[in-house]
């Protein structure tokens, strides 16, 4: 791949696309490349998806694409493996082994050796799966269960991992984005992410100065996937593509009508991270035709008949 990316640099330089000169060559080379992928790599139709589930409603807009899943229709489900396969192909697995998959979105950050936020799957820590989440106060999205079986979602944020995650404590320990969370206990989490919105308000700044996120120049404006909700506790699941910094995903979840009950949003991993799969195709293609999502990611579910 990278050899692919250097010859094309070198086309565009002879066809004096691109200067050969200037401070930031890498960065050029990044988005000239990542040009040149998206126009090979077009993304599939709302058309070509077919009949969607109730409750899933595709969600697009000139510099975002995503999807939108009702509280109480469907359910969300932290799924993570160990080796160097990408989204869509844990997304083929969990339908191989009878998960009623619709969607999927990649994950949090990772290292290569581990993830770097805390995550519990299924009601418990994943095996084999190392966590190195670190001691700061990260962001999540979760999801608990309660009366009859039935998920509850939330955003938050929280230093505790492992299995504090799993006791009591945790709902009186960490913060949620309601006053009290009365569901019984977290099935399902994923975190390490940061602040964007929080009650409506952009907050973007506290993952610099408080999370103390660090991004290179040339990330600050990368794609980014994000994770919102609104007054309804409807979850969102967006890519915002290149070119978005964090001030313009805070303006455009509160200037555009598709949002205007957006209270809270989160991000997570993004870059060539950044992917989304509904019904077995790329919504969201990866960057450079790479699928670069490692070892964690949301998948939302059709849940089983409740009665």
């Amino acid at each position: 791949m990278k050899k692919i990316i250097i010859t094309l640099f070198a086309i565009m330089c002879g066809a004096g696309c691109l200067p050969v000169h200037g401070f930031d060559l890498q960065a050029q080379l990044k988005e000239s490349a990542r040009q040149a992928f998206a126009r090979m790599t077009q993304p599939v139709s709302v058309a070509e998806l077919g009949q969607l589930p109730a409750g899933f409603e595709i969600i697009e807009g000139t510099t975002f694409r995503g999807f939108k899943i009702k509280q109480g229709k469907l359910e969300m489900r932290v799924h993570t493996w160990t080796d160097q396969t990408g989204l869509l192909d844990n997304y083929k697995r969990a339908e191989e082994q009878g998960y009623k998959v619709v969607a999927a979105v990649n994950g949090t950050f990772y290292s290569s050796r581990s993830v770097l936020g805390s995550i519990v799957s299924d009601g418990g820590i994943p095996a084999g799966l190392r966590q190195s989440p670190g001691r700061l106060s990260r962001c999540f999205v979760a999801s608990f269960r309660g009366e009859k079986n039935v998920q509850s979602w939330y955003l938050g944020e929280t230093s505790l991992t492992g299995g504090e995650l799993l006791r009591l404590g945790f709902k009186e320990r960490g913060w949620f984005n309601v006053p009290q969370v009365l569901s019984g206990h977290c099935d399902n989490l994923i975190g390490g992410g940061g602040w964007i919105l929080r009650d409506r308000k952009d907050v973007h700044m506290e993952a610099y100065e408080r999370q103390r996120f660090r991004f290179a120049k040339a990330d600050q404006n990368s794609r980014k996937t994000v994770i919102a909700q609104d007054s309804e506790r409807n979850l969102y699941f967006l890519v915002f593509e290149t070119g978005n910094t964090f001030y313009k995903v805070a303006r455009t979840l509160v200037r555009e009508p598709v949002f205007a009950k957006v209270r809270d949003a989160i991000f997570l991993d993004g870059g060539s991270s950044s992917a989304i799969v509904v019904k077995g195709k790329y919504l969201v293609a990866p960057l450079y035709m790479a699928d670069r999502a490692r070892f964690s990611c949301i998948q939302i579910l059709i849940p089983e008949m409740i009665w």
